[in-house]
């Protein structure tokens, strides 16, 4: 009841930085003016974070003055990766993306406006799944190969540009202002289409990096494996394999091992025609065509 009615507790806080050597060096203190309802219990625990303990010193100092050092400390860390999106995710950063922009005026001309609209944001992730740049890993959404490679190629584009929305739209709301002549806009945009076009035609992607086996169909022939498919280049031989099999793609590893020794190894989270989840080898039959082989139980009698 004494705190609560007891006056504000008023501190000062001074910060001092200096460079010797090249070295910065940062002292800071903060001295509690008027205790307010701290002095009732004037308990340990009320302490704050930026507050040293009693007799830490102080931040005031002379002009040539020696100060000991007090205390040093090596800290090794390392940073994490920005988790992948969702679509939960990838919906906020798209519709928030204006925060990133340096501008001030075209910041807060499209910080409402993001990429897309409301009712065109999933449609432009639909897109990106359908053309292959994006795909699903369990929750999250990760860039493909072809996705990739189409970043690599744009981002240091006009085109690529996250700031070009907030630009168009400071530049309308100059227009409704009458501060800025509509034609002259018009004629940064076809400049900009002019632009943007000639950059597109001298875009150049690189060829997808592919691996080669020898075909344990045909012996002679390389099969190649590229995104989605490994197929024997040899005409006439027809050995085919698709990444993809029973709702499970096959890594490089497996598609090494199958074309090696005819068999991967065990594989978790194959699923069937019903959903059921199931482990299990994928093998070559006699014909060179996929199958399931499952392993044996272990210790007993098995079904």
């Amino acid at each position: 009841m004494l705190e609560a009615f007891s006056p504000r507790c008023e501190k000062e806080s001074l910060k001092m930085e200096c460079v010797c050597e090249g070295m910065d060096f940062r002292s800071q203190s903060t001295v509690i003016v008027i205790p307010g309802w701290r002095a009732v219990f004037s308990r340990k625990e009320d302490r704050e974070k930026d507050e040293p303990e009693a007799g830490g010193g102080t931040a005031v100092f002379a002009e040539g003055e020696e100060i000991p050092v007090m205390g040093h400390g090596l800290a090794q860390k390392k940073t994490m990766p920005r988790p992948l999106y969702t679509d939960a995710t990838l919906l906020s950063v798209m519709e928030n993306c204006g925060k990133e922009i340096a501008d001030e005026q075209a910041r807060e001309a499209v910080k409402e406006l993001g990429i897309g609209t409301p009712a065109t944001r999933a449609a432009i992730i639909t897109t990106l799944f359908k053309r292959d740049y994006i795909e699903r890993s369990g929750k999250s959404i990760r860039p493909t190969e072809k996705g990739l490679y189409l970043y690599e190629s744009v981002k240091g584009m006009m085109v690529a540009d996250a700031e070009l929305t907030g630009t168009w739209e400071k530049a309308l709301a100059q227009i409704e202002e009458h501060t800025l002549d509509p034609e002259s806009f018009m004629l940064s945009i076809r400049e900009y289409t002019g632009k943007v076009t000639g950059e597109i035609l001298r875009l150049k992607f690189p060829e997808p990096s592919s691996r080669a086996f020898t075909c344990p169909k045909c012996g002679t022939g390389n099969v190649v494996v590229k995104s989605k498919v490994a197929k024997c280049d040899r005409e006439g031989c027809g050995l085919l394999v698709f990444r993809r099999f029973l709702n499970k793609e096959l890594t490089d590893q497996h598609l090494e091992q199958l074309f090696s020794s005819g068999s991967t190894r065990l594989i978790k989270g194959l699923k069937g025609k019903k959903g059921v989840s199931f482990d299990a080898t994928v093998a070559f039959d006699t014909d060179f065509n996929l199958k399931l082989s499952f392993p044996k139980p272990k210790g007993g009698k098995g079904k």
